[in-house]
């Protein structure tokens, strides 16, 4: 085990880095806040450093490098008010095509909150890859980490171009179901398909043009009293509730 006490030291300013978005993909690493997160990443084998002030608390991990730290070092690293006590390195998983017979597709998602509580919920109803257009809002977000409160690391998350992966799609009879206020069809009259990929769009502008192309379904979810549309990830959750019961 380490001891740090200074936040000029070289490893706690390589850790701060990885707040940027450019760091983290150089590195294929990123931070975790907390000892949930760090305890979840320890069990899928992809941590890779711990600091913690807790001397104690860091004789629970083997075969990762372990640091005590400074109070003041934890609170240079956390990007939350009330700081906890524990702060991770992990990294990050390959960006590949894992096949399978559901999906679901972010087209655009910008907002990290809705990114994370879209992944959560997807693997609740047993979708464990999800398909990312390049303009979603990165997963290494440090509020898309711990909206996803550990399930990022159960799932398959892939960024790619949306119009390579809906060719794909067709090509495997994996239908299509793309979500829109400007559907016609709504989710209670939709079919159930074996094979799909739900797709949601972006919170302001809705799904994109290559979208609306390929999609074999477009639906919108029936909703009252002059309310005009649904967060996006409440709207992925009745979706992925109402194909998979």
């Amino acid at each position: 085990m380490e001891i740090i006490t200074s936040v000029s030291n070289q490893l706690i300013k390589d850790i701060n880095l990885l707040k940027q978005k450019k760091r983290r993909l150089e590195k294929q690493e990123f931070i975790l806040e907390g000892k949930h997160l760090v305890e979840e990443a320890y069990k899928n084998n992809v941590l890779l450093v711990v600091l913690s002030t807790d001397k104690t608390y860091l004789e629970n991990y083997k075969n990762v490098r372990t640091v005590q730290v400074s109070d003041t070092i934890i609170e240079k690293l956390s990007s939350t008010k009330t700081p906890q006590s524990v702060i991770g390195v992990a990294k990050m998983q390959e960006n590949k095509l894992i096949k399978s017979d559901r999906y679901v597709v972010l087209d655009g998602v910008n907002d990290p909150g809705n990114l994370g509580t879209i992944i959560r919920t997807s693997l609740a109803f047993g979708i464990n890859n999800l398909i990312l257009s390049n303009n979603t809002v990165d997963v290494y977000n440090e509020k898309v980490i711990r909206a996803t409160q550990g399930a990022i690391f159960k799932a398959n998350i892939y960024y790619t171009d949306l119009e390579n992966i809906y060719k794909t799609f067709k090509e495997e009879e994996i239908k299509i179901i793309v979500t829109s206020l400007e559907a016609k069809q709504t989710l209670n009259n939709l079919a159930k398909p074996n094979k799909f990929a739900v797709v949601v769009g972006n919170e302001a502008n809705g799904i994109s043009d290559v979208s609306k192309q390929y999609a074999d379904e477009l639906v919108i979810i029936p909703i009252q009293n002059n309310i005009e549309s649904l967060n996006v990830a409440i709207a992925t959750s009745i979706v992925l509730y109402s194909l998979t019961n």
